[in-house]
């Protein structure tokens, strides 16, 4: 089963993510705090990491700088899920190490489609 890690501080966010990638097979872990989430992501890397850009703390673009930085973590592919919609904001985050970008609010059925296609998963089969 593939593992799945989100990180966002807003508790509907990830109870939304999570609830979308439990129903699509995916084994779910999350974090409310970057500092937490970069801990536990590098104990045992995820074969995912959905990561909101603005928390509090450690922000997730200083997460994916730390987390590229770590060879534990070099490998992860990271979704940004993020309500900065601006060209920059994804630019940056893709020259920081991000492997895609969705922006919030984001449609489920994106979010699926970019999480497998992601985790190199066919389309329409389950994990």
């Amino acid at each position: 089963m593939k593992r799945v890690f989100v990180v966002d501080d807003e508790p509907d966010v990830i109870d939304l993510l999570r609830t979308i990638l439990e129903v699509e097979g995916f084994a779910v872990e999350t974090s409310a705090d970057g500092r937490d989430a970069l801990a536990r992501v590098l104990q045992r890397p995820p074969h995912l990491l959905v990561l909101d850009l603005m928390m509090p703390g450690l922000d997730g673009l200083e997460l994916l700088k730390l987390l590229r930085l770590d060879p534990r973590g070099a490998a992860v592919p990271v979704l940004v899920v993020s309500a900065r919609s601006g060209h920059q904001h994804q630019l940056e985050s893709l020259q920081r190490g991000a492997s895609a970008y969705l922006c919030k609010p984001f449609s489920p059925r994106e979010l699926r489609r970019q999480v497998r296609q992601l985790l190199g998963l066919e389309h329409d089969g389950r994990v």
